[in-house]
């Protein structure tokens, strides 16, 4: 795809040819993670509150056998012209996905934000900035970013019944954010980020900044998965989404820059379940990251079965 984006009709099309296929039953387990943004850490980093909450999220996922996909914007790559500042203050969560890559367990699915880590110059850029410094750091990023295919989107298929699940960022439905991509990216690096940090502007371009626009995209990728007739993963919208079975198709996995939360989607035990990490106060007022179910679990098969149905 190299950097391209349209917001072509055939774009499932060209998911379900190109994109990671990860076979799954009743036994696997996999978490879906989407729009961690991570970023230089200062003032215009939106990761910057959350990354603990992050890490015991990724750290628990690693060590209880999770296959991550991390579904679109991981880092942020409009704010930030390169992953120097990114890679120094990310440090020990690249640390976490390198994990998940040695044991296999790793798809890096490229959203807008991130979308220049399709093309293979971009990495090859980075690793010259990196052996160009003194600092020596950013060996945790480069080593999984030289080695790593960034996907499109993920094609998840659930053997017992042999019917896919597609994942995706979910920017390829939006105009200003796909085929225009370029031109916004612009006006988030030189103009709204500034405002963000000095008057707590929220840009226009963004669907999680905007609700009408979020929830217009949703809309649109709802319709969508029910014209495939198959379950579709999304982010993009931040908009944390969970259907009733024989009500919908399209979940959104939401974000991990909610205020003092992060939002993702687990399929275990043929089941699939909405879950929020958040810090909690405990006895004796003493904070804690707590994981919760907010939807589901409900069985897979109950809307492959729905999609059928259509």
């Amino acid at each position: 795809m190299g950097e391209n984006c349209t917001r072509s009709k055939d774009f499932i099309k060209r998911i379900l040819k190109t994109g990671k296929l990860i076979e799954f039953d009743e036994t696997s387990r996999i978490v879906l993670i989407s729009d961690a943004h991570r970023g230089d850490g200062g003032y215009a980093d939106s990761l910057r509150q959350n990354r603990n909450i992050y890490k015991a999220a990724l750290g628990f996922y690693y060590e209880n056998g999770y296959n991550l996909i991390e579904l679109g914007d991981g880092d942020e790559l409009w704010k930030n012209k390169d992953c120097l500042d990114i890679a120094y203050n990310y440090k020990d969560i690249f640390e976490i996905l390198n994990k998940f890559y040695e044991k296999d367990r790793l798809c890096l699915v490229f959203g807008n934000h991130d979308i220049v880590k399709s093309n293979p110059e971009f990495i090859k850029k980075q690793e010259k900035l990196f052996e160009n410094t003194s600092y020596g750091f950013g060996r945790e990023m480069m080593s999984l970013y030289s080695n790593i295919k960034f996907y499109e989107g993920a094609v998840l298929k659930f053997t017992p019944l042999n019917k896919d699940i597609i994942a995706f960022h979910g920017h390829q439905v939006d105009l200003i954010n796909c085929d225009m991509w370029k031109s916004s990216r612009f006006l988030v690096r030189y103009v709204w980020r500034f405002m963000e940090g000095i008057a707590g502007f929220k840009s226009p371009i963004s669907p999680a900044s905007n609700y009408n626009k979020g929830n217009k995209i949703d809309i649109i990728l709802e319709k969508l998965a029910r014209k495939e007739r198959k379950m579709i993963i999304c982010g993009h919208t931040h908009n944390d989404i969970f259907p009733e079975p024989e009500e919908g198709l399209y979940f959104n996995d939401g974000c991990c820059v909610f205020p003092s939360a992060v939002t993702c989607i687990e399929i275990t035990n043929g089941e699939i379940s909405l879950v929020k990490w958040e810090i909690e106060v405990g006895s004796k007022d003493i904070l804690y990251i707590n994981k919760s179910i907010t939807g589901g679990p409900e069985k897979i098969w109950k809307y492959l079965e729905f999609a059928r149905s259509l």
